[in-house]
């Protein structure tokens, strides 16, 4: 095989290891980095066209269940909802798929688009492996946490209001789990010219429907009017009585950005410094308590 001798070591490494990249991309004869914080992501352009070639940071090894992801991607692929990968190895967490041509979307026709493939997804009754619960990854992220006594006060004003959520949530029904991104920011949404893809399977479970709603609103800023339209698309493709209810999406948002603010000071934790994340984590932080506010008098 002959690639550009330009390539990223990563790149020739891959391509020396699986065959099977090069009998589906010829030689590569350029290759760009794209964004991303837990993979090494490139845009190739190669013999047989353009690719996405995702190459897993060796730091997060073992974090992702690369056989749950790629099962899940299959399926979500199949409800034409996730980017068709071409080579997925779960061993390696390789993941190739088409390049396409990426276009902006203003607001609120993202919303419609997010909306309806949101719907889509969770009212396929499709059976997703692994399981995604807020309260379960709060709790995880708090124990890790808990070795480092100089972020302790930065976590302790969230830990009495989830308890006070927790108890609030345990006179009501819980929503059944449905097939979940997990993930959905901007960066996770592709939409090109006649065609919207979710990307970036790794955190896909079954999960209550909340999940991916208050997600999507909080990591996209939209406003009340746009989660108006957002929700608005979910609800023409879900039935109404399999739709989470507002008080359920808005408890859900307090926990997203507790997640969110003990998933920054993680990696104050791992001395990362590649952003502003004691900032980011205040920020969060102080927003999940402005909002729990409006339940907890």
């Amino acid at each position: 095989m002959t690639h550009s001798t330009s390539l990223p070591p990563d790149i020739r490494e891959a391509f020396q290891a699986h065959s099977e990249l090069f009998k589906i991309c010829g030689a590569v004869r350029a290759a760009k980095r794209q964004t991303g914080l837990s993979n090494r992501v490139y845009r190739l352009e190669a013999d047989m066209g353009c690719f996405f070639l995702r190459l897993p940071r060796p730091e997060t090894a073992g974090m992702v269940d690369r056989f749950s992801e790629a099962w899940n991607i299959d399926i979500a692929a199949g409800l034409s909802v996730a980017l068709p990968p071409v080579f997925c190895e779960p061993e390696s967490g390789i993941l190739l798929t088409p390049a396409v041509e990426p276009v902006s979307l203003a607001a609120d026709a993202l919303a419609v688009q997010l909306g309806k493939a949101i719907g889509r997804l969770h009212a396929s009754g499709a059976v997703f492996k692994g399981q995604l619960s807020a309260d379960r990854v709060i709790e995880a992220q708090r124990e890790v946490l808990s070795a480092r006594s100089d972020l302790l006060n930065e976590v302790k004003s969230l830990e009495s209001v989830l308890v006070e959520l927790s108890l609030l949530e345990a006179g009501s029904l819980p929503n059944r789990l449905v097939p979940s991104h997990g993930d959905l920011s901007p960066g996770n949404c592709l939409a090109t010219s006649d065609t919207f893809w979710l990307i970036d399977w790794e955190y896909s479970a079954m999960a209550a429907p909340e999940w991916d709603i208050a997600y999507t609103v909080l990591e996209h800023a939209f406003s009340v009017s746009q989660e108006r339209v957002l929700v608005g698309a979910y609800q023409a493709v879900v039935p109404d009585a399999r739709c989470p209810t507002p008080r359920q999406v808005e408890i859900m948002k307090v926990k997203c950005d507790a997640v969110s603010a003990l998933w920054a000071l993680e990696q104050l934790r791992q001395e990362s410094d590649r952003t502003d994340f004691l900032a980011f984590a205040r920020e969060r932080r102080d927003r999940a308590l402005s909002r729990a506010a409006n339940f907890i008098r």
